[in-house]
């Protein structure tokens, strides 16, 4: 929560966060600029990705009765001490990576005297959603820019209808310039902080990928959007709450990154989280046809995969006791999907197998294998 302070001092002020403290040094008005100190603390907590942005208000001196301050516009800033990041387009601030760090910034709107004030923040504007409403974090009004960087939309408030949202964002800012990324998953499940993202991924199909809290057990879960507009789990299930093994029946082989095996058959339809799905074979079998999935596009790099869309399967292999244990360690991942006689998906790392839709190892009706679980929603 930022806290401000005032200070004025005729031509200067003082603002801090719970985290940050800027101090004005001196003014040129000449050459309209301003030089003033930026530090930070790590009480209560480190400033968002240890960097903060910094923003300038001013007004102009009218006798002595102070005006209306508006926003300045940045036309440069350097730091004199310490090191600062601009971005590219962005008049309305920057951001400070040092601590501390002097710097001096050039306000072209200014004209004659002017008051100006300095005003640092270490939180971010963001999005979250629930039940058909975007909830912005932020000082209003919100700019939501699309992919091409040119496509905006305006949000006067702190929240707006899904429906509302007229284009597809990909950023958004606030009022103070400071720039946060939209999110374009609606699920009230989703979860975003410092380390959680919802952001478009930088390699392979660049496609979207975000982060969900199951409620049950609040164990989070990387998700990405697959071409066929679906979410999908991005990692195993790793849910507790039913029969499940863990290999070699030690715990600490149940983990954020294997998941937990489940008997198959039965899976229950409530093993997913609240909103989330088992995946039919149909629903695999259309991805994979429709959009030429293959061995590698799945596969995590880890695992020999070329990992298109983010999905990570990991090869962690399946138990089964009615073949005497654990069955093609690290050469596959086998996803269990709802049908009569309880199929599994196949990703194989080995031979000249392809993705396929098949019965359990032990048998169709058998109760001896344990497979690993992928979600998915469309919203």
């Amino acid at each position: 929560m930022k806290k401000i302070l005032f200070l004025f001092a005729l031509l200067a002020s003082i603002t801090a966060s719970a985290t940050v403290t800027v101090t004005p040094l001196s003014v040129d008005y000449s050459n309209k600029k301003v030089t003033f100190r930026v530090s930070w603390t790590n009480s209560p907590a480190a400033p968002y990705n240890n960097r903060v942005w910094v923003w300038v208000d001013l007004c102009p001196i009218t006798g002595t009765s102070p005006g209306t301050f508006a926003q300045a516009v940045i036309s440069g800033a350097t730091a004199t001490a310490g090191n600062i990041l601009t971005v590219s387009n962005n008049t309305r601030g920057f951001y400070v990576t040092t601590n501390p760090s002097t710097v001096t910034a050039t306000l072209s709107n200014a004209t004659g005297k002017f008051n100006w004030c300095v005003y640092g923040s270490d939180a971010p504007p963001k999005v979250t959603a629930n039940n058909g409403t975007y909830t912005l974090y932020g000082t209003p009004p919100f700019t939501l820019t699309a992919a091409n960087g040119t496509t905006t939309q305006t949000v006067a408030a702190n929240a707006i209808a899904t429906s509302a949202v007229t284009i597809t964002p990909v950023t958004l800012t606030d009022r103070t310039g400071y720039p946060g990324v939209f999110c374009i998953y609606t699920g009230s499940d989703l979860y975003i902080d410092a380390t959680h993202l919802c952001q478009q991924r930088t390699s392979g199909a660049k496609n979207w990928e975000a982060h969900i809290k199951d409620s049950r057990d609040s164990r989070l879960y990387r998700i990405v959007l697959m071409p066929d507009q679906k979410w999908y789990m991005a990692q195993n299930l790793n849910y507790r709450g039913v029969t499940y093994y863990c290999y070699g029946n030690n715990s600490s082989n149940c983990n954020e990154t294997n998941g937990v095996w489940y008997q198959n058959p039965p899976v229950t339809s409530t093993l997913c989280p609240s909103g989330w799905s088992l995946p039919s074979c149909q629903n695999w079998t259309n991805l994979i046809s429709n959009y030429n999935m293959t061995n590698a596009t799945l596969k995590s790099t880890t695992c020999s995969g070329v990992d298109t869309y983010g999905m990570r399967a990991m090869c962690v292999g399946l138990y089964s006791s009615n073949v005497g244990g654990w069955i093609y360690q690290g050469q596959c991942d086998r996803w269990i999907v709802p049908a009569t006689y309880q199929s599994a998906l196949h990703i194989y790392n080995y031979g000249s197998y392809t993705i396929t839709c098949e019965c359990s190892h032990g048998g169709c009706t058998s109760n001896t294998d344990y497979d690993t679980v992928r979600c998915f929603r469309q919203l």
